[in-house]
């Protein structure tokens, strides 16, 4: 109650253009979903995708009133639906196995899955975004299980410590946003690029700016 008050108080007064810009990149997300995905992806992809966007949401949520490592554990959700749903529009026979509980590929199958991918793997390494990806989700996971003492919520004297409302933290948490939607929206145009030639879908190029750098626009 007022302690998470005081915390959105306390970050959104050093932290709110990181905020406004995290929703910002988001929005990318919902441009392939409106624009692309919704007439070209199974339903049941498309399940695994509005869960990714759903952590991304819930990611900003949770920085918000200051619970960092979930906020960075719904990143990396992000990322694993992200994969789900783009492995299972390829492949609707192993769904069908997985809705059965038949078949649970692992992130290191789904990763080299993409990495070979002709589409992702022929592209510059700048514009490669499933190896960064599984970059950002070995981090993620050091995060999420405080393998690394930088990553630790409590020091050697504190018992209990549930909130992180500093500059840092959010920061941290920003900069690692940033980079899992940049490299989201490679991944995904990597295998979508085809419907997005000329003119195509100025929509999701707008979007796509606010995620993707300039320097690699070209």
């Amino acid at each position: 109650g007022p302690k998470l008050a005081a915390n959105l108080s306390t970050l959104t007064g050093h932290g709110s253009t990181k905020l406004d810009e995290a929703y910002a990149r988001l929005t990318s997300l919902q441009a392939w979903r409106v624009f692309v995905l919704e007439e070209r992806m199974s339903p049941e992809a498309l399940g695994f995708y509005s869960e990714a966007q759903n952590d991304g949401l819930t990611s900003s949520v949770l920085i918000s009133i200051g619970l960092w490592r979930p906020a960075m554990k719904s990143l990396r959700s992000l990322i694993e639906n992200i994969l789900h749903s783009l492995y299972f529009n390829d492949h609707p026979v192993e769904y069908r196995l997985w809705d059965e509980g038949k078949f649970r590929p692992t992130f290191k199958d789904l990763f080299e899955y993409f990495l070979s991918h002709p589409d992702n793997s022929s592209l510059p390494e700048t514009l490669k975004g499933a190896g960064e990806l599984k970059r950002h989700y070995s981090h993620l996971s050091n995060v999420v299980h405080a393998s690394a003492r930088e990553f630790r919520m409590t020091n050697e004297i504190e018992t209990l410590k549930l909130w992180n409302t500093t500059a840092d933290g959010i920061g941290k948490w920003a900069s690692t946003h940033k980079k899992v939607l940049r490299d989201a929206n490679l991944l995904i145009l990597s295998l979508f690029a085809i419907h997005l030639q000329g003119a195509a879908q100025k929509g999701v190029r707008e979007a796509l700016a606010l995620t993707i750098p300039a320097t690699r626009d070209t």
